[in-house]
């Protein structure tokens, strides 16, 4: 039984529409002037490698597509790749592209042949790369110092529409983790595949007080209007049928909307888990399910996505 489904039995405790997390995503002046200078160093990186890619290469890098549920089908299982054994998901402490280029080194779906990884932009739906030239520091600003992912997304029209992703099929990983000072990669550099989705911003949340089982209690939150969670799963969902229609083994997923969006982790991560065990994903479309869960503590959004999904085979 998902968590949603066993705590709406329970009496409501509190529900507050406009809760404010604990979690900052600011930065420093000092930081945020740095920020904003590897975002112009960046923008112009991108541009050079235009130059020295090859034609068809460099199309590639500049694509982007708008997407629904309406305009993308049902998977057709005939089109299944039918992996060897399911997915087992791990659940990493790692920034996103930091986990894709481990992907990219030690699964044995690597080929000259094989499809990038695909990772999951959690986008602002309403300015590409969200605050990323401005010098905020959440994972699409993340994505966007690491990579040429702002020059696909300054392609295309915003707002993204609530219903809609976009693929960017082609993007190039320039540098390393801000942990590690933005550092510059060495060429060929490592490419990804991105879905840039946006989750609903501070949706309406109740919160439930339960027993812990140590004889004390804790709260749980989850999504308190229906209409969030299945637009949640709505959104999950295309992702997931855009992975398959790209021929994408490997998957980098993440905590949707639980940072400065403040959606429900725990609920969020039973939306995945829920969204990942349907029937139109069976037959081991997937070869790698990596959650990056970025969480310097290791005890907030990283230990409750590992509570729910880590091992789970999909």
């Amino acid at each position: 039984m998902s968590l949603h489904k066993y705590f709406s039995k329970l009496p409501k405790q509190s529900t507050n529409q406009n809760a404010r997390s604990s979690t900052r995503h600011d930065s420093d002046p000092d930081q945020r002037e740095q920020l904003r200078r590897i975002a112009s160093q960046t923008t112009r990186l991108s541009r050079d490698l235009l130059q020295d890619l090859s034609p068809s290469d460099a199309q590639k890098a500049q694509t982007i597509t708008r997407h629904t549920l309406d305009t993308l089908r049902r998977l057709d299982p005939n089109l299944c790749p039918h992996h060897p054994h399911p997915a087992t998901i791990k659940v990493v402490n790692q920034d996103t592209l930091t986990a894709a280029i481990s992907l990219i080194s030690l699964s044995p779906l690597t080929g000259a042949n094989s499809p990038p990884p695909l990772i999951v932009n959690f986008a602002n739906r309403h300015s590409p790369g969200g605050g990323w030239r401005n010098g905020a520091v959440a994972q699409e600003e993340a994505l966007c110092y690491r990579s040429t992912l702002a020059m696909t997304l300054d392609s295309t029209p915003y707002p993204i529409a609530r219903n809609e992703a976009l693929y960017s099929p082609q993007v190039y990983v320039l540098r390393d983790e801000m942990a590690q000072g933005h550092g510059l990669l060495s060429k060929p550099y490592p490419i990804v595949s991105v879905v840039t989705v946006a989750a609903i911003n501070r949706p309406e949340v109740t919160t439930f007080v339960v027993d812990d089982g140590d004889g004390g209690s804790e709260e749980k939150k989850v999504f308190a209007l229906d209409r969030d969670r299945n637009y949640t799963k709505d959104k999950m969902r295309l992702v997931l049928r855009l992975a398959a229609r790209g021929r994408h083994g490997r998957l980098v997923l993440g905590a949707l909307g639980c940072g400065v969006f403040e959606n429900p982790p725990e609920d969020v991560a039973w939306c995945w888990r829920e969204v990942l065990g349907e029937s139109e994903w069976q037959g081991n479309w997937w070869g790698e399910v990596v959650f990056a869960v970025m969480d310097r503590t290791g005890e907030g959004n990283l230990e409750v996505f590992r509570r729910v999904l880590e091992g789970v085979r999909v």
